[in-house]
């Protein structure tokens, strides 16, 4: 009996494997394995719930950015916005305590407990415009490009600390691959092009 649970244990790992450390309940079920196994594997501490019917795997070998895979999984209509954008472009220095991500207004998400996530309903125009499609070890996430993401930080500048965006555009301008012209066209959508232009000026 207990050579037996080992060996669908075993099973189950390599299922968590083969999803980059992830599972849902629905692909243990569909292999004719009991979710029992799950709460076991919960309890000797080798997976843990993201939220219903969401686990993964406890391993090092899925650590590297799991926490933007773990978000997108929860949300996955939502896109990566604002300060947790500005991080993973590394244009700001700080570390935000919770992940920021866009959703339309037309969703109505239940949150997890962990990890902490701030939701920021974007209309459409908003929303749909600047997405890009990032590859983290073979899971895609949604998140907004450096020049969008800059501009919707200073539409909510109000909820955002001045001295992230001053750092965030100022490493921008530093880069050799920035897109000035873009970040404008950006700024205009936003109805932030002035804004825009006095923290050029004044960091060039």
């Amino acid at each position: 009996m207990i050579e037996l649970k080992s060996k669908i244990k075993e099973k189950i790992k390599e299922i968590f494997y083969a999803n980059h450390g992830y599972i849902r309940t629905k692909d243990i079920s569909c292999k004719d394995i009991d979710r029992g196994y799950l709460r076991d594997l919960i309890n000797e501490d080798a997976i843990e719930r993201i939220k219903r019917g969401l686990y993964r795997w406890k391993n090092a070998k899925f650590d590297v950015e799991e926490e933007l895979v773990n978000v997108s999984k929860i949300i996955p209509h939502g896109v990566i916005c604002l300060v947790s954008a500005l991080s993973y472009y590394e244009l700001t220095t700080y570390t935000p305590g919770e992940y920021t991500v866009a959703v339309h207004r037309k969703y109505n998400i239940k949150l997890p407990d962990y990890p902490p996530i701030k939701l920021y309903y974007f209309s459409d125009k908003y929303y749909i415009d600047g997405v890009e499609k990032i590859d983290i070890n073979g899971h895609i996430i949604k998140m907004y490009n450096i020049e969008k993401t800059i501009c919707d930080c200073l539409r909510y500048e109000d909820k955002i600390s001045k001295d992230i965006i001053v750092e965030s555009i100022k490493e921008y301008i530093r880069r050799r691959n920035k897109n000035i012209s873009k970040l404008m066209n950006y700024a205009a959508k936003a109805k932030v092009k002035n804004a825009v232009q006095k923290y050029i000026e004044v960091l060039v």
